[in-house]
């Protein structure tokens, strides 16, 4: 084999973390292979086939690898605009509104089937200009929808689910792929591997020099918000998650100094200042202490003066924690509360307890934490009641009161069902799915059914959510970052973004700064589900007893 080349599909801008690793893990291994990645986001749709034709032909590969991050339409957060499409179809008591949003709903299945077939077409289009090519594809999209996805894709296409590093160097090498977790289509059959490897960590570093070299289209995330991943797998059982599906259950960690070289990298040779840890919790647990904490202290001690995000448990937050994670230069925080109910987070096996999440935030507002915190709640969870949902709105208060208003922003979820989740095996047993539904067959039935938020409350949590994005904003926006460095990018200009999280500041003057998904900022910038969870308490004080 002589040459790789490496597709990233087109998702929300972020960067390429999935991509970057397999070639430099390809690289350290075999460096006579000639290697090049293509980010497709960075290209205009329109000349996106014409792209990896060229490309093709010029490199001329023996191997190409798609990455498929993102499948998603009607999102189950407010900041996106098919969200609020469906809830004024299902839930609005205006027919003229209905009707509006069911125009703009066929709009948005039409892009999202467009999309779908777009990616797949890039597969087949590869296997004409390279008919001798093998094909390889994984990504978090294709591990949740790999069984409806391969039977679209050409035949002898490999699908990865989870990690790949292990199962690309077989296929390098020439080698079976057994003990890799992987899925192909072979003489009209599925076949698949039921193993799983796992990528030694303790040497995962990536040559940046190296990655520039291959990768023209960096120039997109120089100056953007870099992922970086300082670990593997989730040890919780959240019934909704697909983490622990596609990483597995098992911690690994790369090691600290290895983490923060590859910081201090883009640091020094791209200008990066903004950072997000892809992990599935930056602090997994007491046994992550040790290494999160040495790459806080490296960073200090590396005198990087930058801006690090990523999903944080508070409830594992200490005193000291807080500190460090002030001094190293925090920035907003991400964090899954769910519910503000005990009782509805222990069905869902979140893991957790309220109480400690709630020291966590006391203990970073003592230490003088001065991002923001954006708390997703999952309303109409399983086992909701009205007395849950008034639990989780004076959660929210309790938050606020901690950390002050300015900074906590709720952000309304619903609960997407995913394929390989608990959630989804739950609700095919109790028959609110059907056995051998197709995830990705999208209709009003089903999409209702898919954004959770069923009877009896769903009519009083679409009004109260309707009533609230449809409220004036006002001049309601959220708080500035302080620090000066930085890049601040017009609201609706292209560079917005780049991260997994919903990002750093929104200021007064129109700036925004580090927000990886644009559809989220008008959550966060109006400050919308606040005003959710308030019109929320509204309408169940106004219910008679």
């Amino acid at each position: 084999m002589t040459s790789i080349l490496y597709i990233f599909l087109p998702c929300k801008q972020i960067y390429p973390v999935g991509c970057t690793y397999l070639a430099d893990y390809i690289h350290k291994r075999h460096p006579e292979i000639r290697q090049r990645i293509l980010d497709l986001s960075q290209i205009a749709p329109g000349e996106r086939s014409r792209a990896v034709r060229e490309i093709s032909e010029a490199v001329r590969p023996d191997l190409v690898c798609f990455s498929w991050r993102d499948i998603q339409i009607f999102s189950p957060h407010e900041g996106d605009a098919s969200l609020e499409q469906a809830f004024t179809f299902y839930y609005s008591n205006n027919p003229l509104k209905k009707i509006a949003a069911s125009f703009s709903g066929l709009k948005s299945l039409y892009e999202y089937y467009s999309g779908i077939r777009a990616n797949l077409s890039h597969a087949w289009l590869i296997r004409k200009t390279c008919p001798h090519a093998q094909i390889m594809i994984g990504g978090g999209a294709f591990g949740a929808f790999a069984e409806q996805l391969i039977e679209k894709l050409p035949e002898e296409t490999i699908g990865i689910l989870g990690e790949g590093e292990e199962a690309i160097l077989k296929v390098v090498e020439g080698k079976p792929l057994n003990g890799e977790r992987f899925i192909v289509r072979q003489g009209g059959r599925t076949v698949k591997g039921l193993g799983q490897s796992y990528t030694d960590l303790s040497h995962l570093a990536v040559d940046l020099p190296y990655v520039t070299s291959i990768f023209p289209e960096y120039t997109a995330y120089a100056h953007d918000c870099i992922g970086v991943q300082s670990k593997r797998g989730c040890p919780y059982d959240c019934a909704f998650c697909l983490y622990p599906y596609l990483e597995g259950k098992s911690v690994r960690y790369r090691p600290a100094k290895l983490v923060v070289q590859d910081i201090a990298q883009h640091y020094h040779q791209w200008g990066a200042r903004r950072f997000w840890f892809t992990d599935a919790q930056f602090i997994t647990g007491k046994a992550a202490y040790p290494q999160c904490t040495e790459i806080m202290e490296r960073i200090i001690a590396e005198k990087l003066e930058l801006e690090w995000s990523g999903y944080i448990r508070t409830s594992l937050i200490t005193a000291d924690f807080a500190k460090l994670m002030v001094k190293s230069g925090v920035g907003d925080l991400e964090v899954a509360i769910t519910s503000g109910s005990q009782e509805v987070l222990n069905g869902l096996h979140m893991g957790f307890m309220l109480e400690r999440l709630y020291d966590g935030c006391r203990y970073l507002a003592e230490a003088g934490f001065r991002g923001k915190v954006i708390l997703n709640y999952s309303l109409n969870a399983p086992d909701e009641t009205e007395a849950t949902l008034r639990e989780s709105i004076e959660s929210y208060k309790k938050v606020a009161a901690i950390l002050g208003e300015d900074r906590v922003f709720p952000m309304m979820f619903f609960l997407g069902i995913q394929p390989n989740t608990d959630l989804e095996q739950r609700l095919l047993e109790e028959g609110y799915l059907s056995s051998g539904y197709n995830p990705l067959n999208l209709t009003p039935t089903s999409i209702r059914k898919l954004l959770y938020n069923p009877a009896p409350l769903s009519k009083l949590i679409g009004k109260a959510c309707l009533a609230a994005w449809n409220r004036s904003a006002g001049g309601r926006t959220g708080s500035r970052d302080p620090r000066p460095y930085g890049t601040r990018t017009r609201l609706g200009e292209s560079g917005v973004g780049g991260c997994k999280t919903e990002g750093s500041s929104v200021h007064s003057d129109g700036e925004a700064e580090g927000y990886a998904d644009r559809s989220l900022l008008r959550g966060v910038e109006l400050n919308s589900g606040r005003d959710v969870l308030l019109t929320l308490e509204e309408i169940l004080s106004s219910r008679k007893p």
